[in-house]
């Protein structure tokens, strides 16, 4: 199998420009948001040096909020050197970093601290000391910084928001020793719902909203990224315009178009068809949803979690049922539970993506309630779960 592949003649010759980290020169269909957020941030470039407002960005996956943000800052560091400005730019996943901490953590290393006395160690610190290292260093070296937080949400939803609260009032007491401009990159445009409303003020100086790529849009990009791609000849327009179709009446997503796109050039490949036709971009979505269900669960937020597993203890799926059951796993995890307009709007979240499903039945003279059902199995669940030491013992 392996002298096969070797050998075998591939009909893609750029297998990086189909990965979800690859950001192309030009993103179509954003250039407006890459204009706002380049005018926000030009102020780093002016001889007074002043500080860049603070910037959150709004949008559904796959909008190209990540990739807008890298591209502009890409352009404004390259701008910056060669001005002799020196400004220093950390891009930290708080979905992946997994706690307020290891974000600090993260901050630390990025911008040099951990080269000093003080250190900001991997553990061991309590998070006001550390984040008070971390600000006595930027104002002690001057620094300018622009700091990034993709998945802003998680981190909320995870830690509460002192760690913005920190940064976004550390300016105050900076005087002219520096200054840290907080951009926040977040999925859920209920966001900022869940902030202290003194949070929230001093986060949320500009905003941005990112709406979804419409079908002729995702085309476009799709067609641009297959020349990046593939070799002439190599895939069909049928095949491009059925990614689009999927992408576009789903979500939106191009990133999910994109991966479509790839996976689909894997199966033809693996077909030795020698080109990518549609046949293979529907194999390619129902391989994507199979796997697409364990990924989202694995990688959900704590309290995600733990609603899902309240809903599969459920017996008969009401909100306030599941609410209790909810609360009483929290307790059982030592976490605090979130309210139950917050675990409501977790619960919407999961009936767009499709991990549950919700009907409003009528109950006579006791009124409408909700009911709430998995639409995934239980099976998939565990297996999701399996490896979290805190709530694989929740799952039955």
């Amino acid at each position: 199998m392996f002298d096969s592949a070797a050998t075998a003649k591939s009909f893609v010759k750029d297998r990086q420009t189909l990965t979800i980290d690859y950001v192309p020169d030009r993103l179509l269909f954003r250039d407006e948001e890459a204009r706002g957020l380049a005018e926000t941030l030009s102020t780093v470039l002016k001889k007074e040096l002043g500080r860049p407002s603070n910037l959150l960005l709004f949008g559904k996956p796959g909008t190209g909020k990540t990739a807008v943000v890298k591209s502009v800052l890409d352009r404004l560091t390259k701008k910056a050197a060669k001005l002799d400005i020196e400004i220093t730019v950390p891009v930290i996943n708080a979905k992946l970093a997994n706690s307020a901490y290891k974000v600090l953590y993260e901050i630390a290393e990025y911008i040099g601290i951990n080269r000093e006395e003080k250190k900001v160690h991997f553990t061991g610190l309590s998070m006001g000391e550390a984040t008070g290292r971390i600000l006595q260093f930027i104002q002690k070296k001057k620094m300018h910084i622009i700091l990034v937080i993709d998945e802003i949400d998680s981190l909320v939803d995870r830690n509460g928001d002192d760690v913005l609260y920190s940064f976004t009032r550390a300016n105050d007491r900076m005087a002219k020793g520096g200054f840290i401009t907080l951009i926040g990159i977040s999925n859920s445009l209920t966001f900022k719902d869940k902030l202290d409303p003194r949070v929230r003020s001093s986060l949320s100086e500009e905003e941005m909203v990112f709406n979804p790529y419409k079908v002729d849009q995702l085309r476009q990009i799709l067609l641009e990224r297959a020349k990046l791609a593939f070799n002439e000849g190599a895939i069909t327009d049928a095949a491009i315009n059925l990614c689009a179709a999927i992408a576009g009446r789903e979500h939106g997503d191009a990133r999910k178009a994109i991966d479509l796109l790839r996976v689909a050039a894997e199966l033809a490949e693996r077909a030795h068809t020698g080109k990518v036709e549609e046949k293979h971009v529907r194999a390619a979505q129902e391989k994507i949803e199979k796997d697409t269900n364990f990924e989202v669960i694995r990688n959900a937020t704590l309290h995600e979690k733990l609603v899902i597993i309240a809903i599969t203890k459920s017996k008969n799926g009401n909100t306030g049922e599941v609410y209790e059951i909810y609360s009483a796993l929290c307790k059982q995890a030592d976490h605090d539970p979130l309210t139950q307009r917050r675990m409501t709007q977790i619960i919407s979240m999961m009936d767009q993506l499709g991990l549950i499903s919700t009907d409003i039945v009528n109950q006579g003279r006791y009124g409408r309630s909700q009911k709430i059902k998995l639409t995934v199995p239980l099976a998939t669940i565990r297996d999701a779960l399996k490896d979290d030491s805190l709530l694989s013992e929740f799952i039955d």
